[in-house]
């Protein structure tokens, strides 16, 4: 064979692998510009990245690189596109059968429907995730509260008791069973969920949310002053959350001030953004047991 041949045979895989690694240098500057919050200049690079590892027929690369085209799109609040490319990436990983990685991007699509109040796509994204990582207490919070938040708030509370039987510190899984037991009138142990959850860092949505229950469960066991103190606090960090106003009008209610149990009603029913399904229907039903209308489809609208 003469060297003009040998030479020959190895071009080919030395042009691929310089051209792997520009493909990979396109990769890490994207990442690097998505970290800097530059969006425009992170989608760009990446995207050129992503065609040299199609053309390459560098599957798993390219995986990933949809997974940071998504994180782009996501950041940059198109979620119709972060699911497209998060969809492409699943495949992949599918045909893989990489089970963290699909785990993990099931988690994220389960997310992406959760922000979008789509709670019956979020809880089924979810447990297809938990199926392939059963011990994930991440993916099985997840899973618990679009169980909940979809209208079935038994089913949450068996997945978060779940969870904690993996991980007894998982603190949202926590916070989202004492919240699940202070509405189902189950007191003293929604208190002994709550107090451990908001003994530990929680994110300021959680906080509120923890307090906001805790205070219902509070009025409950007679203890007002107790429960009102709670509800301030949670109302201070932020007066508009809808739930907070839900519970302020449950606790008026326990209290008899059928002035301010509507009138907290009535806030939370009209709150941006609205309160899933199985909210709203507690509030309407306590506003109907008082012979109280619900507010018009045209308040809750606006």
């Amino acid at each position: 064979m003469t060297t003009s041949e040998n030479l020959s045979r190895g071009a080919e895989p030395a042009h691929a692998a310089t051209a792997l690694s520009a493909a990979s240098g396109l990769q890490a500057a994207a990442e690097a510009a998505f970290r800097e919050g530059n969006l425009a200049v992170a989608g760009r690079t990446i995207a050129q990245a992503a065609d040299q590892y199609q053309e390459l027929g560098r599957s798993r690369r390219l995986a990933d690189a949809r997974v940071l085209q998504g994180d782009i799109a996501r950041a940059a609040g198109d979620l119709a596109v972060a699911e497209r490319h998060f969809r492409a990436a699943l495949r992949t990983f599918f045909l893989l059968e990489d089970r963290y990685a699909s785990a993990r991007l099931l988690s994220t699509l389960a997310d992406l429907h959760f922000v979008a109040g789509d709670y019956a796509e979020a809880a089924d994204l979810s447990r297809q995730a938990v199926e392939r990582m059963p011990g994930d207490t991440s993916a099985l919070t997840r899973l618990g509260y679009a169980e909940w938040y979809a209208g079935s708030p038994a089913d949450g509370e068996a997945v978060f008791d779940q969870a904690l039987r993996w991980d007894p510190n998982t603190v949202l899984a926590l916070a989202g069973r004492g919240q699940i037991r202070a509405d189902l009138g189950r007191l003293e142990q929604a208190l002994e969920d709550l107090d451990q959850a908001l003994a530990s860092q929680l994110s300021r949505d959680a906080e509120i949310d923890a307090r906001s229950a805790r205070a219902l469960a509070l009025v409950g066991l007679g203890r007002v002053t107790e429960a009102e103190d709670e509800l301030a606090t949670a109302l201070r960090m932020d007066p508009e959350r809808a739930r907070t106003r839900l519970r302020a009008g449950r606790m008026a209610a326990v209290l008899g001030d059928k002035e301010r149990m509507r009138a907290e009603l009535e806030r939370g029913l009209t709150a941006d953004p609205l309160l899933p399904a199985v909210e709203q229907k507690a509030a309407r039903r306590i506003l109907h047991h008082f012979g109280l209308n619900d507010p018009s489809p045209d308040q809750l609208s606006c």
